[in-house]
């Protein structure tokens, strides 16, 4: 098999050929025919996540090593499974989007389905080979789910920008006021389409790219844009809303933090997503008297992937622009992805 890994961080992406994998005990291999790129990806193509300030989380300090092969939005078919597996012959070859976000096991989030807050994590595309390679081995068939009925390009999406959008609107108890949605790239621009879908009812999208704002007010119904990059971007976000009930930021960076709180009414609720590297300051009392609730949200769960590609196949859920490519294109659109120069999501085929 091919697998394009990064094999020294922040330089190009290489195709080496490996030997096919063969599983054991309850594993399962899928033949991978598309995987979404995503931002995260750039990080972890560059080692490193941004920690605040000049600190950094170095990939090697959480058991990602080199080489490594990133992708973890994966579609595929089900190709070959363990003795334990309990799958029969007549599975191989069913679609499947991967749950990557896989967990020790063991610990109490595993052991409630929680995998995604697990400590010591084997997400596939960082601790585990992704699929970004031809073929990848998940630990357990309940990793996988259904895939019938959802459209190809954008199935393993679900699996992170999906999910992440999903399980970050889930934080927010109610659907009758204005929330905000800061950066509509193509998870943020997921999150306004799911959210139109569950029946959030007033939707505000906030960003420096009017492009990306255009997109979302006239293709997903955003019932306010508003740029960023004026002066008076959080004056005019609290006007036309009277105070926003909850913010789930896709960026996190210090400026979008700080709108986020300069808008937000008493009782808002931020739920922070973006891994940009921005730092949170907020006086306690404000935090006390103006009755915040700050969430942190990362990914998400299977039970809520399940979900999610459920309203999908109900056709609730607008899919998102989609750029199909071969794989052997991945450093220039690793490259166009870190520019911000990617509407939507790019998908590379092996197939």
């Amino acid at each position: 098999m091919k697998a394009y890994q990064v094999v020294e961080f922040g330089c190009p992406i290489v195709p080496n050929d490996l030997a096919n994998p063969k599983p054991s005990a309850s594993e399962v291999v899928v033949d991978v025919a598309c995987c979404g790129l995503c931002h995260s990806d750039v990080h972890f193509h560059e080692g490193h996540l941004r920690m605040g300030g000049d600190r950094k989380l170095l990939l090697p300090d959480i058991g990602a090593n080199l080489p490594l092969t990133l992708g973890h939005e994966i579609y595929g078919h089900i190709a070959a499974y363990g003795p334990d597996a309990q799958l029969k012959p007549a599975d191989l070859g069913r679609p499947v989007i991967v749950y990557p976000w896989i967990g020790c096991g063991k610990c109490e989030a595993c052991l409630d389905q929680r995998d995604n807050e697990c400590p010591m994590p084997q997400n596939l595309g960082l601790h585990r080979p992704g699929g970004h390679g031809e073929k990848v081995v998940v630990r357990d068939p309940k990793f996988l789910v259904d895939a019938k009925g959802v459209d190809r390009n954008m199935a393993g999406v679900y699996a992170c920008s999906g999910l992440t959008a999903f399980s970050a609107l889930a934080k927010i108890p109610r659907k009758d006021g204005w929330i905000a949605i800061i950066g509509v790239g193509g998870v943020g621009l997921m999150a306004l389409a799911i959210a139109k879908g569950i029946g959030f009812e007033r939707v505000a999208v906030v960003d420096m790219d009017d492009a990306k704002l255009q997109l979302a007010s006239k293709d997903y119904g955003a019932d306010l844009a508003i740029n960023s990059g004026k002066a008076n971007a959080a004056a005019m976000l609290k006007e036309e809303t009277g105070g926003i009930v909850a913010v789930v930021d896709f960026v996190g960076a210090d400026q979008t933090v700080q709108l986020a709180f300069d808008t937000m009414r008493n009782a808002g609720i931020y739920v922070g997503v973006g891994l940009y590297g921005g730092m949170l300051h907020l006086p306690i009392a404000a935090l006390a008297s103006r009755q915040y609730t700050l969430r942190g949200s990362f990914v998400g769960t299977l039970a809520e992937l399940k979900s999610l590609v459920g309203y999908a196949r109900e056709g609730r859920i607008k899919a998102i622009p989609v750029r199909l490519a071969p794989i052997s294109d991945i450093n220039d659109d690793l490259a166009a992805l870190r520019a911000g120069g990617v509407h939507g999501r790019v998908v590379h085929s092996h197939v």
